[in-house]
Parts: structure tokens; C-alpha cells; sequence
């Protein structure tokens, strides 16, 4: 009993390890995933829109799903408003999956001083669970309208996040 209880150990913390090299090489994981053409989101005003065609293939967006209640959502929001008013280049999009009144969450933003990163929401998650995401936050890099990396938990803005996200073709 005691060698399978050593033997467990030892491969969680060859997991843990892992993870950890895997985490300090990279920010963002390699990804291939289409985005659904039928998804509608709400914009600022409530009004659906079809996302798929709101894209430009020839732009690359940085997609952060976040909710007012999530914690690391909204320690990362400042950063992604860094990041973007750093970066003409860029288009950071914030996409809410939170349940309250879109007036709510509108509030919370400016009482938390963001600004300048497109807001839409989708309360349904009917975007969330197309991609089949786990959880947020979760930031997407999407190009040509498809998912091509993506990074689960809190985003850290710092040059080399931007050398990832720009090094993503």
C-alpha cells in the first residue's frame, strides 16, 4: 500500500512539474477551432448581432471571456485595457458570460476604469460552449475566424505575452 501511495506522489508532482515548465515556456496553447457561424452575442445596447460576420479576416483579436463576479476576471481587466491602449495593432474584445442586467456590468466596468476595449456580452454562453471552454477568464487569440491559441486563467500582460500573441500567424 505504501509503494502505490509513493508511486501516486511521484506522478502528481511529474504532472505538477510539467505543468510548471509548460506554464513558464509558454502563455498562450496552440488551438485550431473554428468559430460557430450561427452564434449570436448582444452588444452594448442589448441587441444581438452575428459574431462570426462581425469579424475581419484580416485582423487578429485578443477575446477575453470574463463576469463581474470573478476575481482574477477582474484583476486582468487593466491589463487588457494596458495591452490594448498600447497596441494600435491589436483589437481586445471582452466578452461577459454574466447572468446581470448588461446596464450592471456596464457599471462595473466604469466604476473599475475600462474603457477602451469593446465590450458584448453572451449570457447564454452560447459562444463559451460552442468553443468549448472550461472556464474563465480564458483569453482567445482568434485570426481569420478561428480560434489559433488560447491561454486559461488570469492573463499577465508583459512583453512577452505580446511577443506570444504577436508571434501567433
Amino acid at each position: 500500500m505504501f509503494n502505490n501511495f509513493k508511486y501516486i506522489m511521484i506522478l502528481s508532482f511529474l504532472c505538477f512539474y510539467q505543468t510548471l515548465a509548460y506554464s513558464e515556456d509558454t502563455i498562450f496553447k496552440k488551438d485550431n477551432f473554428r468559430i460557430n457561424e450561427k452564434i449570436s452575442l448582444k452588444n452594448t445596447l442589448g441587441e444581438k448581432f452575428n459574431f462570426y460576420n462581425s469579424l475581419d479576416d484580416n485582423k487578429k483579436y485578443i477575446i477575453n471571456f470574463w463576469a463581474t463576479w470573478c476575481l482574477p476576471c477582474k484583476k486582468e481587466l487593466p491589463e487588457l485595457q494596458k495591452m490594448q491602449r498600447e497596441n494600435d495593432h491589436l483589437n481586445v474584445l471582452l466578452i461577459s458570460i454574466d447572468k446581470k442586467k448588461i446596464s450592471e456590468q456596464l457599471k462595473f466596468l466604469k466604476n473599475n476604469k475600462i474603457h477602451n476595449l469593446k465590450k458584448y456580452f453572451d449570457p447564454d454562453m452560447l459562444l463559451f460552449k460552442s468553443l468549448k471552454l472550461r472556464g474563465i477568464p480564458t483569453t482567445l487569440i482568434i485570426k481569420q475566424k478561428v480560434v489559433i491559441a488560447k491561454k486559461e486563467g488570469k492573463f499577465n500582460y508583459s512583453k512577452k505575452s505580446l511577443s506570444e500573441i504577436n508571434g501567433f500567424n
